[in-house]
């Protein structure tokens, strides 16, 4: 009978939702490699941690779909491949399968706020090292200087661990493929200043 009751009120709590249906993010990974989606309540919509929000009594759930407006199913992490690591959810790594919508849903008995994004696992293109639909393009006028970081690189770093990242200058599709060691720098930086 308890389990009734909570069914019961948990629906009822969904009900009331402030849901907020936009995509804040997208995530884009390759097949195979790892990623890490964050609630974006935590970025954007509210003024707290998962810290903070935790000790007030809310607790975070995780909830998956195919498409907007389809039914949303509750995840259950395996703590392996994919694991819920604070307000956010691991990859270790990206299958096919996991391509879909991410809900996070902040709540107590009172308060219940959602959020989606979107998560696309893209395999590379044929005969290709990469996906073309997967590149991160950056404009810079010329005789001016750029920076270019590298996206989401954050979420790799191990704390006191300098990484070290490879830029590569790209002319030929094939020949950066099967040539990488064409390399405009090999430091341990997080973005590329050009001249």
């Amino acid at each position: 009978k308890k389990v009734r009751v909570r069914i019961v009120l948990h629906a009822v709590h969904l009900n009331k939702i402030k849901s907020t249906r936009l995509d804040y993010l997208k995530y884009k990974v390759l097949l195979g490699e790892p990623v890490r989606i964050k609630c974006a309540l935590f970025y954007g919509y509210i003024r707290a941690n998962y810290t903070h929000a935790q000790s007030t009594g809310l607790s975070l759930m995780w909830y998956k779909s195919a498409g907007h407006g389809d039914f949303e199913e509750p995840i259950s992490f395996d703590g392996t491949r994919m694991s819920k690591e604070e307000d956010a959810i691991w990859f270790r790594p990206a299958e096919l399968d996991d391509v879909g919508y991410y809900s996070c849903v902040l709540r107590n008995s009172t308060y219940c706020m959602k959020v989606s994004m979107s998560l696309t696992v893209a395999e590379n293109d044929t005969d290709l090292c990469y996906n073309s639909k997967m590149r991160f393009f950056e404009k810079a006028e010329l005789s001016k200087s750029k920076d270019i970081t590298c996206p989401g690189i954050e979420d790799y770093i191990q704390p006191g661990v300098e990484p070290e990242i490879v830029w590569y200058k790209v002319r030929s599709v094939t020949l950066w493929c099967t040539e990488p060691t064409k390399r405009v720098q090999k430091k341990t930086l997080k973005r590329l200043n050009l001249f």
